[in-house]
């Protein structure tokens, strides 16, 4: 994800640039990074007469370059013409004919050197007070935005520390009680046997304390058995939300009708918990988007179920509705129910793995999370819960007929 948004930061760079070398009538606009002892072009505006490429680097100290000076000084350069300055008419980026400079220092999100942003000229060029403040306006701006990946940075990091530890506390809240239950059977029944050797070897068992010890084990077995196959479902599921082993490939597939499809399928269900549902579509709107249709319904399966078993008991009149939006690129779809509803303090937590507002009724809290790893990760879409007057409103995002890029 921090790699994801640098290369976001890079693409808006790179146009920002463009932008200052144009109004700033130069070939070249550059940010600059330090990186430990390297000093690299990290952005760039898009003209064949910038002779830079992203990644080009230099040792910094030493270097004698324009950019090692406002590094180390942290104050604004300005040279107008380098083959008459003494001081840097042998400098390295001469030999690419930039002898013109305008270069201020850049910080990072914590305040430390991140690099420079400068424009070149391949002649002699005083720069105006005017081209000074844009230049200093794009510093300022460029440091307000690593600011926030920054912060955003240490939000994902915090939110990561939040999820494995949900995560962790979940494992050992799900799979302890059944292995605890299985544990103190097994132990009933190790002591029944006890029992009946005892018995034995002293002469002294009699048909009455062998039926009520059988019994005794037969309902400890019953009990280690189901204890143990809630044990391996509660895996299974596990193991399916962390694996996201599904080859199910996408394809081109309409909407619509998978949708009616699917809760017409549900309908016994739908009946027995009295709720209605209604789809709002226009006939003449495209709901072609590329998916895995068997994934997809996976995903709405858990949204429905949620309904059914926790959101809308007890609700008079209960409802599920599901709302088409068209876009260029993405299909959105608004899943709604007019149930109780998700306290908003719990938005951001919901799609956490066992994160759950209704453990007490037996809910672990993975659907959610496996609904999300499937859209995000599967479909290469998005899920997100709005805040609603009443119910629940998520949204889902999912591609068009194009399929999506490999990253």
């Amino acid at each position: 994800m921090h790699n994801q948004n640098y290369q976001q930061l890079i693409d808006s760079w790179n146009k920002t640039l463009a932008v200052v070398a144009k109004l700033a009538e130069v070939p070249v606009a550059l940010v600059m990074r330090v990186d430990q002892e390297q000093i690299s072009v990290f952005s760039k505006n898009d003209s064949s007469e910038n002779p830079y490429n992203i990644g080009d680097a230099e040792v910094l100290n030493g270097s004698g370059l324009y950019c090692e000076h406002v590094i180390k000084s942290q104050q604004q350069l300005h040279v107008p013409n380098a083959l008459i300055d003494e001081k840097w008419q042998n400098n390295p980026d001469i030999k690419l004919n930039m002898v013109a400079y305008l270069g201020l220092p850049i910080v990072d999100g914590e305040g430390s050197p991140f690099g420079t942003v400068c424009i070149l000229d391949n002649k002699e060029h005083v720069f105006s007070e005017t081209t000074m403040e844009l230049l200093a306006a794009i510093k300022q701006s460029f440091e307000v935005q690593l600011q926030q990946l920054h912060f955003q940075r240490i939000e994902d990091e915090k939110q990561q520390l939040e999820d494995i530890t949900m995560l962790i506390q979940g494992i050992s809240h799900e799979i302890n009680t059944p292995l605890g239950v299985g544990i103190t059977t097994a132990s009933i029944i190790e002591s029944n046997i006890e029992n009946i050797q005892q018995k034995l070897n002293d002469k002294s068992l009699n048909q009455k304390t062998l039926i009520n010890c059988l019994n005794t084990m037969q309902a400890s077995a019953k009990l280690l058995s189901k204890s143990l196959g809630d044990s391996a479902e509660k895996v299974t599921t596990l193991r399916e939300l962390l694996a996201n082993d599904y080859s199910t490939t996408g394809k081109s597939i309409a909407l619509y009708p998978l949708i009616k499809g699917a809760l017409d399928k549900y309908k016994n269900e739908l009946n027995s918990h009295q709720v209605k549902y209604d789809i709002e579509h226009n006939e003449n709107l495209d709901t072609q988007a590329f998916i895995s249709a068997e994934l997809f319904l996976k995903v709405l399966h858990i949204l429905c179920k949620n309904s059914f078993e926790h959101g809308l008991v007890g609700v008079e009149n209960p409802a599920i509705e599901i709302k088409f939006k068209n876009y260029p690129k993405v299909i959105k779809l608004h899943y709604l129910d007019n149930g109780k509803g998700i306290d908003e303090a719990d938005h951001k937590k919901i799609f956490s793995p066992f994160y759950s507002t209704n453990r007490t009724s037996g809910c672990i809290g993975l659907g959610l999370s496996i609904a999300k790893s499937i859209i995000t990760q599967q479909l290469h879409g998005d899920i997100s819960i709005l805040k609603s007057a009443t119910g629940v409103h998520f949204i889902i995002s999912l591609p068009k007929v194009t399929a999506p890029t490999a990253s």
